[in-house]
Order: C-alpha cells, then sequence, then structure tokens
C-alpha cells in the first residue's frame, strides 16, 4: 500500500520554527492537520486511497497512544486492507482493555476491552498489536451496517478464513445489539463475490427478497466460453449483472487502447451470444441507483421474472 509522509512539528521540533511553518500551511490549507502537530500534504492526501489516508490517520496519533490500546474495527480493517464502502471514519477505533463503555476522544475511539480475550497481530512497522483478521470482521459485522461488513467478510473468506472460524468467534462474544446484523452477514458471505460493489448488490438482492443466487456462473455453447456472469437465478433462467460506471468511464478498467464504445460493443456481442444459450431465459442489468432504491429494484426484478418474498424486516443494518 502507498503511504503519505507525515510531517511532523510541536515537540519534535526543538526550535519552534518548522512547527509554526506547518501550523501556517495548515491555515492557508496546503497542509492537512491529522492529529495535534502532524500533518499531511492536501494534494496528496486528495489522491491518496481512502484505505491510505486512514493508516495515516494511525501513523499520526501512534506515537500518543498508550502501549495497552489495540487497532481495531475500521482502524484494523484499514491495516489489514480490507475493503470499505466510501471514506473510512475520521477518527483511528482502538480497543482499551482498562474499560467498559465506550470513549470517544477528538482523534480517537476507544472501545471497551475490559475482560475480552483478543487475538493479536503487530503491526510491522510500529509493533503496536491490532485485532487479526477475524476478530476484525467480526466487530464490523457486530458494529456496521451489512452493506459495509458483507464486502469486509466476502474478502476475508477468500482470503482462507473458515466460515465456521467467523461463527466461533461471534458465538463468543457478549454483545446482544449487533448480533442478528452479524449472524445475517456471516451468512450472506460468499468468497466467490466479483468485487465489493458486487457484495453490496447481493445485499440489496436479499433485502427485497430475492432468492439467493449463484455467483460468477459460467456459460458455455458449441464455440466455447462464452460469460461468467455475477448473479444467475437457475430456477428462472435469469442472469443478473452488476454494473458500475468504473467499468466504462475508468480508463484503468479497459484493455490498453480500448475505448469506453469498445467496452459498450464487447458487451452487447457478449449478451446476445448468452442469450442464446440454453437455459438463458432473460439478462437484467443494475448499478447503484437500483441498489440504493428498493422499489427500482424490485420492478427490475419483477421485469426480469425474479420472484420475491417478504421479509420479516425491511433492512438490517
Amino acid at each position: 500500500m502507498e503511504r503519505l509522509e507525515i510531517l511532523v512539528g510541536g515537540a519534535a521540533d526543538t526550535t519552534g520554527r518548522r512547527g509554526a511553518r506547518l501550523s501556517a500551511a495548515a491555515d492557508t490549507g496546503r497542509l492537512l492537520r491529522l492529529a495535534p502537530a502532524r500533518y499531511v500534504d492536501a494534494d496528496a492526501w486528495r489522491r491518496a486511497h481512502p484505505g491510505t489516508r486512514h493508516v495515516a490517520r494511525v501513523r499520526a496519533v501512534h506515537g500518543r497512544l498508550s502501549e495497552r490500546l489495540i487497532m481495531s474495527h475500521a482502524s484494523a480493517a484499514a491495516l489489514h486492507g480490507l475493503p470499505w464502502r466510501g471514506e473510512f471514519p475520521d477518527v483511528v477505533e482502538v480497543i482499551d482493555t482498562q474499560r467498559t463503555t465506550t470513549q470517544s476522544l477528538r482523534s480517537v475511539r476507544k472501545h471497551p476491552g475490559q475482560n475480552r480475550s483478543l487475538q493479536t497481530v503487530r503491526m510491522t512497522t510500529t509493533g503496536r498489536r491490532v485485532t487479526d483478521i477475524v476478530v476484525t470482521a467480526i466487530d464490523i459485522a457486530i458494529a456496521y451496517e451489512l452493506r459495509l461488513s458483507v464486502p469486509i467478510l466476502d474478502v476475508v473468506l477468500r482470503r482462507g478464513v473458515d466460515r465456521a472460524a467467523l461463527t466461533t468467534e461471534l458465538a463468543g462474544r457478549s454483545a446482544v445489539h449487533g448480533r442478528a446484523r452479524a449472524t445475517a452477514a456471516i451468512e450472506l458471505a460468499d468468497a466467490l463475490s466479483g468485487s465489493p460493489g458486487e457484495s453490496v448488490a447481493r445485499v440489496a438482492l436479499d433485502e427485497v427478497g430475492a432468492p439467493r443466487p449463484e455467483l460468477q456462473r459460467e456459460f458455455h455453447d458449441d464455440a466455447g466460453f462464452v460469460a461468467r456472469v455475477d448473479f444467475w437465478f437457475p430456477e428462472q433462467g435469469i442472469v443478473l449483472e452488476f454494473d458500475g460506471r468504473a467499468k466504462y468511464t475508468d480508463a484503468s478498467m479497459r484493455d490498453a487502447g480500448t475505448t469506453a464504445a469498445d467496452v459498450v460493443y464487447a458487451e452487447k456481442r457478449r449478451e446476445d451470444r448468452l442469450r442464446r444459450v440454453p437455459g438463458v431465459n432473460g439478462i437484467g442489468r443494475f448499478g447503484w441507483t437500483e441498489a440504493n432504491d428498493a422499489e427500482l429494484l424490485r420492478a427490475l426484478l419483477r421485469s426480469c421474472g425474479v420472484p420475491m418474498v417478504e421479509r420479516s424486516f425491511r433492512t438490517v443494518r
């Protein structure tokens, strides 16, 4: 992962001149103040990946934290390189082994950790403890909505963690609030998910009562491989594809020398061929608009012939 340079002033500058200069640059917007006397270049911050930005927050406050504090939750997710929907929190999350309640400070949020048995690993650069990937995933599943936790759990399973390890970790927790949500997230998690966007789309499908689809199903015809699709509903013979804008607008996601128009044309040819495969009765496409609007998604599924059942709850977030 790329790193942002942390510029240090304050007590680390014995002359006092560098600290004043950094503070002035922050006042004009050239630097961003992450913590007292800790800054990053504002332009580099804006260009950086959200995970890189949050790791910079961790590094900015690290020297001010007690050794007993363990990096956790969103901060542990960033350190483990797990996906995150949108921007990470603007505070560093830790577990305090002496606390029984949550405490929110300006740059740090402390979660209670008294009497918790924690599996941890060490940060390579500082030696500070971080909750391991299983503990981190379950902390996120308990504390955050499904649209954020399921993409993380999908990646954790894809990295080789057994689902039983996740259920065992959850079973050992005393948490009442968030337990049902975490159970639902573990049940939904699937290592075959092709991207965080597809993970969120799968949560949206579940929220409106669609059947659980097969993921990454491959189709062939007499000429060979045709396509690997995002979602396949075998009983209805329906293919659903999740299309994010980046597929068409981000040049880095296309083969060298191809345009957005080339991608659209190739998709149309692929879809025409897929429609001719025996057993494929229909193809539907949806994106973030439908995934974030239940009524639009229901209308799409009805038009494709995918049945839905009424859930006992609308959304578990």
